[in-house]
C-alpha cells in the first residue's frame, strides 16, 4: 500500500481548525484533519445555546448554528477527517512531518497546522453504550436544535444547562421532558406548555429498538416514550500535551501554561509548522471567534506558499472565485424558493 502524504495535517477540529480546513480546501490542498474526540466543534458546544455577537456578518446568531455552518464549510472540499486521534508526538522528517496518535497510528504531511487547545473537553457519560443514534451529549456535540421539530426530547442532568436547551427546543419540539436529581430548574416560569419538568428523579433504564432509544424509565417508575435523549452530566478535561521529538518550538508562559510562540501570520520557529487558535501566543493576540478564523485563513496561505513559492499570497474574493462558481449559481437560483 502506498502511504498518503498530505499537503497539510490539521490537528484539532474546533473553529480555527475547521476554518483552516475550509481555507486550505479553497487553495486545492490535500487535507487531513485529526480530531481527538468523536465529534467536531471544539469548545463551541460548551456555549452553543447562547447568542454570538462578535463574529462579523453573523451577529445575533445562535452559536450552534454558527458551529454547524463551520462544520459544513470544513467539509466543502472533502478533507480526510479522522476522529479519536489524539496526537502525542510530532517528528520532523526530510520531506515534512510524522504525527503519531495515542493508538500508534502515523499520519504523514508536508506541513502541519496546530489548531488544538490546551485541554480536551469530554462529557461525563451514563454507563450505557454510545452507539444509540438518538443519544447525545451536548458538552461535546454540536446540536442542530431545528432538527428536533415535532419530536419528543428528553433532557437529563444539569438543570442550569438543560433549562437553556429547553427554551430553544420548546419552540420546535412536540414535547420537552426535563429530568434532574436536583430540586428545581432555573427560568421554569418561561417554559411553554409542551415542557414537563421532573425533579428529584433520575434515569434507571432504557428501552431500545435496534440502535434507537425508544423509551426511558425513571427511578419513580415512570416510563416515557422518547424520540431524542440529551444528557448533560458535566464534563472532564483531559491533558493534551504534544511532544516534539527532534525539534523545539519557542514557547511563552501565560496563566500557568506554556503557549506556542508564533507570529501574527501563524508561523512558528519551525518551518512548515503553523499555529492557530488558543494554543498560539503573540503580542496583543485577539482570542475572539473572528480572530481564530482569520488565523485559519492566514495559515492556509502560509502552507500554500511554503509548498509552492508561486502560490498567490491573497486569494480572489469568494464571490468571484472560480471554486464557488457552480455552487453560487445554484444558490442564487434557489434564493427565493
Amino acid at each position: 500500500m502506498i502511504e498518503t502524504i498530505y499537503d497539510v495535517v490539521i490537528v484539532g477540529g474546533g473553529p480555527s481548525g475547521l476554518y483552516s480546513s475550509f481555507s486550505c480546501g479553497i487553495r486545492g490542498l490535500k487535507v487531513k484533519l485529526l480530531e481527538a474526540r468523536a465529534t467536531l466543534g471544539g469548545r463551541i458546544p460548551l456555549y452553543q445555546e447562547n447568542i454570538i455577537w462578535d463574529l462579523g456578518g453573523a451577529q445575533g446568531k445562535l452559536a450552534s448554528d454558527i458551529a454547524n455552518n463551520l462544520l459544513d464549510a470544513a467539509q466543502q472540499f472533502s478533507p480526510d477527517i479522522v476522529y479519536n486521534q489524539q496526537v502525542k508526538t510530532i517528528k520532523k522528517e526530510a520531506t515534512g512531518f510524522t504525527l503519531t496518535s495515542q493508538d500508534g497510528q502515523n499520519h504523514r504531511a508536508k506541513t502541519v497546522i496546530l489548531a488544538s487547545a490546551l485541554g480536551i473537553i469530554q462529557p461525563r457519560k451514563l454507563k450505557i453504550p454510545d452507539a444509540y443514534e438518538n443519544l447525545h451529549y451536548p458538552v461535546s456535540e454540536v446540536i442542530n436544535f431545528k432538527a428536533y421539530t415535532n419530536q419528543t426530547v428528553l433532557l437529563y442532568g444539569n438543570p442550569e444547562s438543560l433549562s437553556s436547551y429547553a427554551l430553544l427546543l420548546q419552540q420546535v419540539a412536540k414535547a420537552v421532558i426535563l429530568v434532574t436529581k436536583k430540586t428545581d430548574f432555573p427560568n421554569a416560569e418561561k417554559f411553554s406548555e409542551n415542557v414537563t419538568a421532573l425533579t428529584q428523579v433520575e434515569i434507571s433504564d432504557f428501552a431500545s429498538e435496534g440502535d434507537v432509544i425508544s423509551a426511558v424509565t425513571l427511578s419513580d417508575g415512570q416510563v416515557i416514550p422518547v424520540s431524542q435523549v440529551l444528557i448533560h452530566l458535566g464534563m472532564k478535561r483531559e491533558g493534551n500535551t504534544i511532544t516534539f521529538e527532534n525539534f523545539d518550538l519557542a514557547t511563552v508562559e501565560q496563566h500557568g501554561h506554556d503557549f506556542i510562540q508564533n507570529d501574527t501570520n501563524t508561523t512558528t520557529s519551525t518551518e512548515g509548522l503553523y499555529v492557530v487558535g488558543d494554543l498560539g501566543s503573540y503580542p496583543d493576540k485577539n482570542y475572539m471567534l473572528a480572530a481564530c478564523m482569520a488565523e485559519g485563513s492566514n495559515a492556509a496561505g502560509q502552507v500554500a506558499r511554503y509548498l509552492d513559492e508561486s502560490a498567490e499570497a491573497n486569494l480572489i474574493v469568494s464571490t468571484h472565485n472560480e471554486v464557488f462558481k457552480t455552487k453560487n449559481q445554484a444558490l442564487v437560483s434557489q434564493y427565493f424558493s
